[in-house]
């Protein structure tokens, strides 16, 4: 199987696999249920379908399909003949019905001593002590009547583990959005290096579409597009995370053809960031940055819009890298892709010298970025110090790695802090791809940029720039994936006294993916899990809670009044003050009140009934922006 494979690669081999369902299931009973053989787990992969066709004997706890059907006891299940052959008792024997008490307590006694099952559980997973525990527990349950039915399955308390492998198995999102390919798509690639109008024939496309979508990876991007649209007098919705804005459909400018999941008009265009995509029907779709589709965190998103955007014409654009992963998964949709490759519009070099650590060698038209959000004041206050330039919207601007994400913007030189960043555990080079997307927003065409050209603060990482500025990204071996809300509810329902978060990490565990795919960090995710352990919330509302826009390391608000169902408004959660606080800590409370705004809009647009003040938090929003720009000019002494 892939996950196997994947396991021997790591050189974790066959007993990982083993260790995985060990650890899934001892965790929460006594006595585990065997592992499989190799031919056995071959036999269940081919069975899958079937068992869920007509169910499968064992714990009355376990949850079935709602079409299952019993059995005919002559077809037991593989965990039932490895009971029986354990035990050396006829296949699928009621031991009650065809032994006597002492018959019995002979047998008991017998598999007690039985030398053959101690030398076979291993080929069944099962180690030698874990064996010897539950014969013990097994028999000295027998002798003392707790058991009504000595039937095999009561050695071990079994779980349903075809319908359990069922759930976890993610080797198949192809066959998750068969409506995708109800219509037929025509699969469109753009790619190319930054700047050479890959997008912008994509987005040609979608202006003369009736109806269209444009997907994403920030919301700057989708505002852009947004802003384009509009201002070519197209209508258009912009919908992301935390705002929603579409044309005034009561004055009867504009007559929606449509409704999208989060109730919004479809008019002719939606401009929105690419996990708030709408499952409707589209003419045109445009999916931005697509070898994103291998971001560890959120690969799965672009993922999704691959396999379930239902578009009569899907445009995927972003780097070359990204072409063999795509047609080898849209080969099993059997669709075929169409491949536009475009080539630079603007020269691009690599500077010979850097900035040798002189904040005074940075001039008008420059962008430098930093992958510190902290670092990004601190370089601005530095850089008008020392050069007497202005920053954010005047001549030079300071910017993180977002900015290697397709805005558009006139830069002249790009210059880089630093050529490593933090990734959540430990400082790393950045990669061929982030260089190259970073360092291209230099001279872009049509700016008024002319020739770009990149460099860096320090002579030591100009070698390394001049390396990665010359080197294409490897392909991409894999794309993302995440498991949905309902099958972690279906997961949830196997395991009903566990907690949350321990659910989340033991379905990473188990599940099983292709070598086409890999299921996605999610670890900011089981940090919110821990962090709302102890409210009273569905299974389903956590795992929307695992999404929202939550900073863990920060104190989280709203999540009880959630829980208690009650109406939440605005001014419950956050006053603003009449104007910018004075003291030192001014900045990190407006952040915190911006992050409080940001989670109430979120939350009112997946729990309206309770959240009712988006307009009200949206104003709120505003001021807080203002008092937040207020207090960084004071800081600076521009006020």
């Amino acid at each position: 199987m892939q996950r196997a494979s994947r396991l021997i690669r790591a050189g974790a081999g066959r007993s990982a696999t083993r260790s995985a369902w060990t650890l899934l299931t001892s965790r929460f009973y006594h006595l585990s249920p065997p592992g499989l053989r190799a031919k056995d787990r071959e036999d269940t992969r081919k069975n899958v379908s079937s068992y869920m066709e007509t169910g499968i004997e064992g714990d009355d706890n376990v949850i079935k399909p709602d079409h299952t059907r019993s059995r005919s006891r002559s077809a037991a299940p593989t965990h039932v003949r490895v009971s029986n052959n354990l035990l050396g008792w006829p296949q699928d024997a009621d031991i009650d019905s065809k032994f006597s008490r002492v018959q019995r307590d002979l047998q008991l006694e017998h598999f007690r001593h039985k030398g053959d099952a101690l030398k076979r559980c291993m080929d069944f997973g099962i180690s030698t002590a874990e064996f010897v525990e539950w014969a013990d527990k097994f028999i000295a349950d027998a002798r003392a009547d707790k058991i009504d039915r000595l039937a095999p399955e009561r050695l071990v308390p079994l779980l349903n583990i075809t319908y359990l492998r069922k759930i976890t198995d993610l080797r198949f999102p192809h066959e998750w959005s068969g409506g995708a390919r109800k219509t037929p798509r025509k699969i469109i690639m753009h790619v190319g290096p930054t700047n050479s109008g890959k997008t912008y024939h994509a987005l040609q496309r979608l202006q003369q579409a009736q109806q269209g979508i444009y997907c994403s990876p920030l919301r700057l991007l989708a505002y852009e597009v947004y802003n384009r649209m509009t201002s070519a007098g197209i209508p258009c919705n912009l919908v992301t995370g935390e705002e929603r804005r579409g044309p005034d459909f009561e004055s009867g400018k504009v007559t929606p053809i449509g409704y999208d999941i989060s109730g919004l008009p479809i008019t002719s265009v939606l401009a929105c960031t690419i996990e708030m995509a709408p499952a409707m029907h589209y003419n045109v779709a445009v999916v931005d940055e697509i070898q994103m589709i291998s971001d560890p965190q959120r690969g799965w998103a672009w993922t999704s819009a691959l396999l379930s955007l239902k578009a009569r014409e899907l445009h995927l654009c972003g780097e070359p890298s990204a072409v063999p992963i795509v047609k080898r998964i849209c080969a099993q949709l059997d669709e075929e892709v169409e491949v536009r490759e475009y080539s630079r519009l603007g020269q691009l070099t690599v500077d010979k010298k850097s900035l040798n650590g002189n904040w005074r060698n940075v001039r008008k038209g420059d962008c430098v970025v930093t992958f510190s959000r902290k670092g990004i004041f601190q370089i601005k206050n530095t850089i008008e110090q020392a050069t007497g330039l202005k920053c954010a919207g005047y001549d030079v601007l300071v910017a993180s790695d977002a900015v290697g994400m397709g805005i558009n913007l006139s830069i002249s030189r790009v210059i880089f802090v630093t050529m490593s960043k933090f990734d959540g555990v430990t400082n790393r080079p950045i990669s061929v791809s982030q260089t190259r997307q970073i360092g291209g927003r230099a001279g872009r065409f049509g700016s008024g940029a002319g020739a770009g050209t990149v460099t860096t603060m320090e002579s030591r990482d100009l070698r390394f720039l001049n390396t990665t500025m010359n080197r294409m990204p490897p392909a991409l071996d894999a794309a993302g994936l995440k498991p949905t809300s309902e099958t972690i509810e279906m997961f949830s329902h196997q395991f009903p006294d566990v907690k949350f978060s321990q659910l989340w990490r033991m379905f990473q565990d188990v599940a099983t993916v292709s070598d086409n795919y890999f299921l996605c960090s999610f670890r900011d995710q089981e940090s919110i899990a821990e962090a709302i352990e102890d409210l009273p919330l569905s299974v389903r509302d956590r795992y929307q809670f695992l999404y929202a826009p939550i900073n863990v390391r920060d104190p989280i608000v709203l999540t009880c009044t959630l829980a208690e169902h009650k109406e939440c408004k605005v001014m419950d959660v956050i006053s603003l003050p009449a104007r910018a606080p004075t003291n030192m800590d001014a900045l990190k409370v407006l952040e915190q009140w911006h992050k409080g705004i940001t989670l109430y809009l979120w939350l009112s647009f997946h729990f309206a009934e309770i959240f009712t003040q988006p307009d009200v938090a949206s104003e709120a929003k505003q001021q807080q922006q203002q008092a937040s720009r207020d207090e960084i000019k004071k800081a600076l002494g521009i006020m």
